[in-house]
């Protein structure tokens, strides 16, 4: 049994892992900076211990470390959706970046204590060659992917003097229950499942559908993050399929599943600037050290997506 903390474990892939790790009888502690109720964590809210505190206050972050007697620490709390981090360059650089350098300085009173950091395919850019390997040099186009970019930097750093493993993961994009709506297949399946219950009309609003992505359910990710706390080993490794699959067939897929006719419609508003690039995750080096592969099929995954939304819905309706 481990005792893993988890920063952002509210969040989309921090509740997935810790409902994994719980299953698997590991003692889960998270730092959260948002007040209870936590409706990520209603399915284990019982098994969870939550630290409230900031991820950029050293203070909190000492205290969660300290309190949790972590033999592990996962970090995941961040700025993930790169259109919010365009927005508000400064508050992706604080958290992302400053909060990064928090848990490291943190972490330098407990070098026994092990690292999974989470990073993120969108450092590549776009690649020379896709499937893209950990070699292939970081691109960053964006200032989520910069900020990804700076704190791997600083936790290399960290990893280079630590007493025990430093793991850096690169996932591809993620989709599954819980998804932020501001991004793609969730904001699909969310206007979807709003359609259905009629209190939107039936259409769904996209922006460019040409660029084509590697494409990851949470689920499988969190077995990734909980497959990176065994490594006897530092390292940086990519997390994927080793498929670049286009916005446009996500899309396609998601209106298939729908329960009333549904139409697609451009709105220049969601469209980016700049080509569309491709990306898809060479992860050999990964599921050689750990025997990791994913299980759940991209239409499973849009399916449940899409459940989520169904249930979140019906739920509001009820309040």
């Amino acid at each position: 049994m481990l005792r893993v903390l988890i920063t952002g474990v509210t969040g989309f892939a921090g509740s997935h892992l810790a409902e994994l790790l719980v299953s698997r009888g590991d003692e889960v502690h998270g730092l959260a900076h948002e007040p209870a109720p936590f409706r990520n964590l209603v399915a284990i809210q019982d098994r969870v211990r939550i630290h409230q505190g900031d991820i950029t206050r050293l203070e909190d972050v000492q205290g969660a470390l300290a309190d949790s007697r972590a033999d592990a620490v996962v970090h995941l709390a961040g700025m993930a959706v790169p259109t919010l981090a365009s927005a508000d360059p400064v508050a992706a650089v604080r958290v992302n970046v400053l909060g990064t350098a928090t848990v490291l300085t943190a972490l330098e009173q407990h070098p026994k204590t092990r690292l999974v950091l989470a990073s993120s395919a969108d450092v590549y850019g776009a690649p020379d060659r896709v499937p893209v390997d950990e070699d292939a040099p970081v691109r960053p186009s964006n200032v989520y992917a910069a900020t990804k970019v700076a704190a791997e930097a600083l936790t290399r750093e960290l990893a280079a003097r630590h007493g025990a493993p430093v793991v850096i993961l690169r996932p591809a994009n993620q989709n599954g229950p819980r998804q932020h709506p501001g991004l793609a297949a969730s904001a699909f399946a969310k206007q979807i499942a709003e359609a259905e219950a009629g209190i939107a009309e039936p259409v769904v609003l996209h922006g460019r559908l040409d660029a084509q992505r590697d494409f990851l359910d949470v689920r499988d990710m969190a077995r990734a993050y909980a497959a990176a706390l065994e490594l006897g080993e530092s390292g940086t490794f990519n997390v994927g399929t080793g498929s670049a699959v286009a916005i446009a067939e996500i899309l396609d897929l998601l209106i298939a599943l729908a329960r009333i006719p549904v139409r697609a419609e451009l709105d220049p508003a969601r469209v980016r600037g700049g080509e569309p690039t491709r990306i898809a995750l060479d992860a050999t080096r990964f599921r050689q050290k750990t025997d990791w592969s994913p299980r759940i099929a991209l239409a499973d995954s849009l399916r449940d997506t899409l459940e989520h939304w169904r249930s979140s819905i019906r739920q509001g309706a009820r309040v």
